[in-house]
C-alpha cells in the first residue's frame, strides 16, 4: 500500500535505497546523524486548484555564500535520472524549482518546476532533516523559490522527488494590483459571482480534506463569515489568525450535483476562492459572535435551501451525541427534542471532528452552520458544519417547558390543507426525559367548528374534518405553577375528490415519451418503505405496486403506512444510462402528495407471486421488467460483516442462491437483522435502481407464522 499515516511512518524501519521500493522515514535522531536518510512513504491527497502566496519579505530557509556552492540540476534532468520503473539513485541532487503547489501541508508533498518542466515532490524537511514540513516555523509556499536537496525514483511509473531537504527558499512577492475591493464579509457574501473582494477576519475554524489535509477555513469578521476554500491558505494559518486575502466570490456546487440543485432551487455554497493571502498575525483572537443570531437545529434543518444561508454561522442549543459506524464516526446535533437535527459533514470519515468527544451526550452552546447542501432528483439537504462549542452546564428554564411542548409535538401534527377527515389522535401530554419535566398539558379548539372540530372520547382528543373552508385552531399548554403558552394555526379542508386520478395499475401501464417521463398524477394506498431512496411503495386497490420516490422528504410527515393518497409525479424508468440494455427500475419520481385521504388500510397482496423459489428470484431476467411485482419467498437470513461495510442477504434453504437486498448497510434492514440465522417468509420486490444485469430485493415486510407482518417502515422512523 502506497499510502500511510505520518505517525506510521515514523516507525517504519530503516532500509537501503538500493531496493527499488517506497520504505519509511528515519527518526529525528536518525536523521540528524546520518546523511544517508531513507524515504518517506507517500500520504494521499488531492490536488488543490487554490492560489495563494506569502506576503513576507525575502528570506531563506538556509545559508548560500555562493552559487558555485551547489551543482544544480534541472527538473528535466531530474526526470532523466529517475530511469525506469523501480530505479531510485543513491545520491542526493540539488535542484532549484518554484512551488505550483501544495498537495499536503503535513507531509510537504507538492509540484514544483523550473523552466525546464514539471516534477512531483513526494515529501519535504528542514535542512538537516530533523523537521518535517509541518514542522518548520518558516517554511515555502505556492509561488515560492526553494533549493531542494534530494533523492530522485521512478515509482511504479511516477517520476518523483523523494525525501527532499529545503535548503534554502525565497518567498514570492505578492503584490496588490487594486484590482479587488475592500469589503466586509457581510458585503462580500452577497457580491456577485467573480466579484474581487478584499476580505480581513479571524481564522474560526480549518477545514480538511480526505488524509486529513487542509482544505480551508471559516473567516469571521465583526460582520458576518464566510468559507474560504483554498488548500494552500488553510495549510498556513492557524485558528485565532487575523488575515487578510484578496479572493474571488463564488458559489459552489458539486458538479455532478448541479442539475438537481438547480431543480431544487439550491444556488450553492457561499464561499471565496482563488485567493491570496496579504497577511497573517500569527495571533490567537477570538472571533467576533456579536453579530450571530441565535437560532434552532430545527429551524436551520427546516430552512428551505433556496435562501443563501450556507456559510453563515448560527448561535444554537443542541444535544451532541457520537454515533460510531464501520470505519467512520458521525457526530449528530440535536434540537432538544432530542430527534430533530443530523449529522456534521466530513471528508474525513469523522476523524476531523475528534475534538467533539468532549461533548458526546451533552447539550451544549454550538456556533452551527450550514457548510453547503447535497442535491439528488429526490431531494436537497443542508449539511452542518460545527464551528465551536462551548459547555455552559446546560439547564432547562422549565417556564419554556409549554412553548417547547406547542412548537416541537403540537403544531407539526397539523397539515395545511386536508382532503378528508383524518380521524388523528393529538398528542394531549408532553414530558421530556432529556430536559427533566414531565406533564405539560395540550389543549386545542378551532375557530370554525364547522371545518374543524376536536371530539373528546375516553381520554382520547381526535381531530376531525368536515366541510370545507379554512379554520383557525389554538393549541394551548399548561404546565402547573409555570408560564402558559398558546399559538395558532390554520387549517383548510378541501374535498380532493374534485382531483382527477389515474389508478395504480393505469401509472403502471403508462410509458415514458420518446424516453421523457410522463407526468400523473395517481391514487394508491402507502406501503412499506424502499430502502436506500427517499421513497415507498404504492399500492393499488387491485394489488398493483409502484415503487415512489418523493421529491422532499418532509413529504414523509404526516404519511403512514396504510393512508389513502393522491399524488402526482413522472412515471419513469429510472436508469443510470439511458443505453442501458436492462430494464431498470419502473418508479414515480419526483412525487408530491396533493391529497392525504387517511384512513387505515391493508395493501391488496392479490397479484403478489407465491409459487416462487429463492433461486428463480435470483434468476430473474434483467432485461424483463420484474419491479412492480411482490414475491413472497422463505429464505434464511445472512447478515455480512467486515471492516468497511455490511450487508443483508436471503440464501435459498438449500444453499442454491442468495438474494442481495438493496441497501447501503445492513442498519437500513434492523427488522430483517433481526432473525440473522432463522428462515423466515418475507414480501420481496425486485429492484434495480444502479442499471445491474441481476435484481436484487427490497423486503416489504416479514410476515410472521401467525399472518401478522413487520413492515419495512425505513424512510417513516424519522418522522
Amino acid at each position: 500500500m502506497k499510502k500511510f499515516s505520518l505517525l506510521l511512518l515514523l516507525l517504519v524501519t530503516t532500509l537501503s535505497f538500493t531496493v527499488a521500493c517506497k520504505v519509511g522515514p528515519k527518526t529525528r535522531e536518525e536523521l540528524s546523524s546520518s546523511e544517508s536518510s531513507s524515504v518517506e512513504e507517500n500520504s494521499s491527497g488531492l490536488d488543490s486548484t487554490d492560489d495563494s502566496s506569502s506576503n513576507e519579505d525575502s528570506s531563506t530557509g538556509g545559508s548560500n555564500d555562493g552559487e558555485d556552492e551547489y551543482e544544480i540540476i534541472t527538473v528535466a534532468k531530474a526526470l532523466e535520472l529517475c530511469g525506469e520503473p523501480g530505479n531510485i539513485t543513491t545520491e542526493r541532487y540539488y535542484i532549484r524549482v518554484v512551488i505550483d503547489n501544495v498537495l499536503n501541508a503535513n507531509y510537504g508533498e507538492m509540484n514544483v518546476s523550473d523552466e525546464t518542466g514539471t516534477i512531483y515532490v513526494y515529501g519535504a524537511y528542514s535542512a538537516d532533516g530533523s523537521l518535517f514540513y509541518a514542522e518548520m516555523e518558516d517554511k515555502p509556499y505556492k509561488g515560492d523559490t526553494v533549493l531542494l536537496h534530494c533523492i530522485l525514483q521512478n515509482y511504479n511509473g511516477t517520476k518523483e522527488v523523494q525525501n527532499a531537504r529545503i535548503i534554502e527558499f525565497e518567498h514570492a512577492k505578492v503584490e496588490d494590483d487594486g484590482s479587488y475591493t475592500q469589503s466586509t464579509i457581510l458585503a462580500a457574501r452577497s457580491a456577485e459571482v467573480g466579484a474581487k473582494v478584499q476580505v480581513s477576519g479571524v481564522v474560526a475554524a480549518i477545514t480538511y480534506a480526505n488524509g486529513l489535509k487542509p482544505c480551508g477555513v471559516i473567516l469571521v469578521d465583526d460582520t458576518s463569515s464566510i468559507y474560504l476554500y483554498d488548500a494552500n491558505i488553510a495549510g498556513r494559518v492557524s485558528v485565532g489568525n487575523q488575515i487578510t486575502v484578496n479572493a474571488s466570490k463564488t458559489y459552489w456546487i458539486l458538479e455532478g450535483e448541479r442539475t438537481s440543485a438547480e431543480k431544487h432551487g439550491y444556488k450553492g455554497c457561499n464561499q471565496l476562492e482563488n485567493a491570496t493571502l496579504l497577511s497573517n498575525d500569527n495571533g490567537s483572537h477570538e472571533f467576533s459572535k456579536e453579530w450571530i443570531e441565535e437560532n434552532t437545529v430545527k429551524a436551520m434543518i427546516e430552512t428551505p435551501v433556496t435562501e443563501d444561508v450556507t456559510t453563515l454561522i448560527y448561535k444554537v442549543t443542541a444535544l451532541v451525541k457520537k454515533a460510531p459506524g464501520n470505519g467512520f464516526t458521525n457526530y449528530y446535533f440535536y434540537d432538544l427534542d432530542g430527534e430533530t437535527g443530523t449529522y456534521a459533514y466530513s471528508q474525513c470519515n469523522g476523524n476531523d471532528y475528534d475534538w467533539l468527544e468532549q461533548f458526546d451526550g451533552k447539550i451544549c452552546t454550538v456556533y452551527l452552520m450550514n457548510l453547503n447542501a447535497k442535491s439528488s432528483a429526490t431531494a436537497c439537504f443542508f449539511r452542518f458544519y460545527p464551528v465551536a462549542v462551548e459547555d455552559n452546564g446546560f439547564e432547562f428554564d422549565f417556564n419554556n417547558a409549554t412553548k417547547f411542548a406547542v412548537d416541537y409535538h403540537a403544531l407539526d401534527q397539523f397539515e395545511a390543507v386536508y382532503g378528508a377527515d383524518p380521524a388523528k389522535e393529538m398528542t394531549t401530554e408532553v414530558s421530556s426525559e432529556l430536559l427533566g419535566f414531565e406533564g405539560v398539558k395540550l389543549s386545542y379548539s378551532s375557530s370554525n367548528e364547522e371545518v374543524v372540530y376536536f371530539e373528546e372520547s375516553e381520554g382520547k382528543v381526535v381531530m376531525h374534518c368536515k366541510k370545507n373552508g379554512t379554520a383557525t385552531v389554538t393549541v394551548s399548554a399548561s404546565f402547573g405553577e409555570y408560564e402558559a403558552y398558546s399559538a395558532t394555526v390554520e387549517v383548510q379542508m378541501l374535498n380532493a375528490e374534485a382531483i382527477e386520478y389515474i389508478t395504480v395499475a393505469e401509472a403502471i401501464a403508462v410509458a415514458p415519451n420518446n424516453g421523457e417521463a410522463s407526468k400523473v398524477t395517481v391514487k394508491g394506498m402507502v406501503g412499506p418503505s424502499v430502502v436506500n431512496k427517499n421513497g415507498f411503495y404504492l399500492f393499488g386497490e387491485d394489488g398493483s405496486v409502484i415503487a415512489v420516490l418523493v421529491n422532499y422528504t418532509a413529504q414523509f410527515e404526516g404519511l403512514e403506512i396504510g393512508h389513502m393518497v393522491i399524488l402526482s409525479g413522472e412515471r419513469e424508468r429510472y436508469v443510470k444510462d439511458d443505453s442501458s440494455s436492462f430494464t431498470g427500475q419502473s418508479c414515480i419520481v419526483n412525487a408530491v402528495i396533493e391529497s392525504n385521504l387517511y384512513g387505515n388500510h391493508e395493501y391488496s397482496t392479490a397479484k403478489f407471486v407465491t409459487d416462487k423459489t429463492c433461486a428463480e428470484f435470483y434468476n430473474l431476467d434483467p432485461t424483463v421488467d420484474y419491479s412492480t411485482t411482490v414475491f413472497v419467498l422463505t429464505a434464511k437470513v445472512e447478515v455480512v460483516r467486515s471492516g468497511y461495510y455490511t450487508a443483508v442477504n436471503l440464501i435459498a434453504e438449500d444453499g442454491s442462491a442468495k438474494i442481495a437486498l438493496y441497501c447501503s448497510g445492513a442498519s437500513q434492514y434492523g427488522f430483517v437483522c433481526d432473525y440473522e440465522g432463522q428462515t423466515i417468509t418475507v414480501e420481496i420486490a425486485p429492484c434495480n435502481w444502479n442499471d445491474k444485469n441481476y435484481w436484487r430485493g427490497c423486503v416489504l415486510a416479514v410476515v410472521h407464522s401467525d399472518g401478522t407482518k413487520t413492515y419495512n417502515t425505513l424512510n417513516f422512523d424519522s418522522y
